[in-house]
């Protein structure tokens, strides 16, 4: 840890962030059918831009929070990201028609953006070795513990009405007050004097574009299951309605776990926990390509939840120790704009797939899921393997 003393509420409150990271999603995707009835005739790609307009503000205000981050007070940054964040998430509940709902969800991806990358800058400012790990482990598990909760939590407020559901960023506002009292302040870093070999340069190391998209294609394998669960089992007559908000809530239930486990899985793994995790991932897409059963298709989510869960703190980890401090606000602002970048291009992938084969089973985009992730499990332990033979590149890799 840095020489700042850290009050443990200090850590509650960085902690208590990330809650909101995805709380957009979670918040407004389990609505859709009833904005649906609510405006008939609005056609499918206005309902799909209910959920998904908050990621193209998201994205670039991700990129752009890291760049303030080297001017202005990082807890100054995150209070503001959240007042923008629940005032506009709550609005479209006064709101009349479907275009106003559409522009208020991309005024909340600004608050998003600012929001996103910050935490996992001041962990890596104000934590080092063993204790960041953890941190940056429990960031993932807070974010889907909030997933979770929104899910079950959404599905009763929702027999209040469609609108009702928006009320839930006031949870934002909440946090927001909670960070003013808690988040201790985290200026600018200072850019070092001297500079080496390693640390020349303007912008961000090219290895940063690399985790940015690591972190996208995760996060796209995971919305494939996440956002096709639902029609996946009433198309294939699996469990029953009430089974799905259960089936859908499981891989991010079981994220937190991986987040938990993640400081000690890695020590004990090291490089090799980006091949095992992958394949993880991919045994459960393989398990949900032949599954028949509501028990069956639990597992297979479980294992989907866990395979991805240990990969994102991986990535944010990795870029603490591949960049220099006075460079980490802009490339935690770039690398977390793939967590969004994921979400938004995973129903675009999917599109492009059935278009190109002519397949919209949704069976069969989970064998394609499956084979995709060997893939990159091969490739992924080879490279490992690699880094293994050279000496240099291990001592990096460390």
């Amino acid at each position: 840890m840095s020489n700042k003393k850290l009050s443990k509420f200090n850590v509650f409150t960085i902690l208590l962030i990330p809650f909101v990271w995805i709380y957009e999603l979670s918040v407004v995707a389990p609505i859709l059918g009833e904005v649906g009835k609510a405006f008939p005739t609005a056609s499918t790609f206005e309902l799909q831009l209910v959920v998904v307009m908050p990621f193209f503000a998201s994205i670039p205000f991700s990129i752009i929070a890291g760049k303030l981050a080297k001017k202005y007070d990082k807890k100054n940054l995150i209070i503001i990201g959240l007042l923008i964040y629940g005032l506009a998430g709550i609005t479209p509940f006064f709101c009349h028609t479907l275009h106003q709902v559409l522009v208020f969800r991309l005024i909340t991806g600004i608050g998003v953006g600012m929001v996103l990358p910050l935490p996992n800058s001041i962990i890596a400012e104000l934590f080092t070795g063993t204790q960041r790990e953890r941190m940056l482990g429990a960031t993932t598990s807070v974010a889907n513990v909030a997933n979770v909760l929104d899910s079950i939590a959404v599905g009763f407020i929702l027999t209040l009405g469609w609108k009702y559901p928006f009320l839930c960023f006031t949870v934002c506002i909440l946090i927001m007050f909670v960070a003013m009292a808690g988040l201790p302040k985290c200026p600018p870093v200072a850019q070092p004097a001297a500079s080496n070999t390693q640390t020349s340069g303007k912008g961000v190391p090219k290895i940063v574009y690399g985790l940015l998209l690591f972190m996208a294609v995760n996060w796209m394998f995971f919305s494939f299951n996440i956002n096709n669960t639902a029609l996946f089992m009433v198309t294939e007559h699996i469990g029953l309605p009430w089974m799905i908000g259960i089936a859908i809530s499981l891989p991010g239930g079981i994220s937190i776990i991986s987040g938990i486990v993640f400081p000690n899985f890695y020590h004990k793994t090291k490089n090799y926990l980006v091949p095992i995790s992958i394949a993880i991932f991919a045994v459960g897409y393989v398990v949900m390509y032949f599954t028949h059963s509501f028990a069956v298709q639990c597992i297979a989510n479980c294992l989907i939840g866990f395979g991805s869960g240990l990969l994102p703190p991986y990535i944010l980890n990795l870029t603490s120790t591949k960049v220099e401090l006075s460079k980490r606000d802009s490339a935690y602002g770039i690398v977390t704009a793939g967590i969004h970048i994921g979400f938004l291009s995973s129903p675009f992938i999917q599109l492009l797939i059935s278009t190109i084969t002519g397949i919209e089973a949704f069976r069969s985009l989970y064998g394609m899921c499956a084979i995709g992730l060997v893939i990159c499990t091969v490739i992924s332990f080879f490279v490992v393997m690699r880094i293994k033979k050279d000496p240099v590149a291990e001592i990096a890799a460390e």
